[in-house]
């Protein structure tokens, strides 16, 4: 019965460590993959910081760049309002005076009228002519002026275009920087987007990590009980085995001193003895 029971307990526990060294590596596989989407996470992680650095920057300098273009818009309006009061005031000033090609015509007039008629017939009208023509000349040299403005005009024209085109190019770099920017975002939620499925992955690994543990104590639990139990069916098992071996062999021992005193018995009677009574009477094995 003793034995009965103790090969039901082997093969019992022969299962729950067959069950143990199953759960030991699946335990252990668990863990490496935890390691190993631990570690993926921290790269992803460690990329998606350094695109959110390189967003970071591309819109510093889109801020620093919109800064400058605040400035530059006001400087372009300032000089437009500049230009355009100076267009304005040169277009009011010209509609005030006579054609200059007038002016210039009937200051040749008169020039031409004081330097060929003779004195004595204009000098009545000398005076007259020589004011007139102080007066023309005056007209001649506010258009002269407004040629000047009209160069300032163009001068600031001429800024107001560039400073435009200054505006023009900031606002292509900052067309291209916030698309690069944009990427960059993009690019660092697609890094944090994988580090949190890597991250599910772990939390997933670690899960069964711990019901890999879960089962191997219990094993063990199975096994402590089931061991000391084992143990002691064995020891019952040894001890019967040497009761038995012991009672088998003094009844051995009783029964060849039987046959050594039956072989005796003969040898004195003069009977032929076989080999094996022969061993038995001089103690051979």
């Amino acid at each position: 019965m003793a034995t009965d029971d103790m090969d039901a307990l082997e093969s019992q526990a022969s299962a729950l460590f067959e069950k143990r060294d199953g759960f030991n590596k699946e335990r252990e596989t668990r863990i490496r993959e935890r390691d190993r989407f631990n570690e993926s996470v921290k790269e992803l992680q460690a990329k998606a910081r350094n695109a959110k650095a390189e967003r970071d920057g591309v819109n510093a300098r889109v801020a620093e760049l919109k800064g400058r273009l605040g400035g530059l818009r006001e400087r372009l309006e300032a000089k437009r309002e500049a230009a355009g009061e100076i267009h304005d005031e040169n277009d009011e000033s010209r509609g005030r005076l006579r054609p200059r090609w007038r002016l210039l015509e009937e200051l040749r007039e008169i020039e031409w009228e004081l330097s060929t008629t003779p004195t004595l017939e204009i000098k009545d009208r000398e005076a007259e002519l020589i004011e007139r023509a102080k007066h023309l000349k005056t007209q001649v040299e506010e258009h002269r002026k407004l040629d000047t403005r009209d160069d300032m005009y163009l001068m600031s024209l001429a800024d107001s275009n560039a400073v435009g085109m200054e505006i023009r190019k900031i606002r292509e770099e900052m067309d291209g920087l916030r698309e690069t920017g944009q990427e960059h975002h993009e690019r660092m939620l697609a890094f944090y987007r994988q580090a949190d499925e890597e991250r599910k992955r772990s939390d997933e690994a670690h899960k069964k990590f711990v019901e890999a543990l879960e089962s191997l104590r219990e094993v063990n639990a199975e096994l402590d009980k089931i061991i000391p139990e084992l143990k002691k069916i064995r020891k019952l098992s040894q001890d019967e085995a040497r009761f038995l071996a012991e009672k088998r062999n003094k009844v051995m021992a009783e029964k060849k001193k039987e046959l050594a005193e039956e072989a005796r018995l003969k040898l004195e009677a003069g009977e032929k003895l076989s080999l094996d009574e022969m061993k038995l009477i001089y103690g051979e094995e």
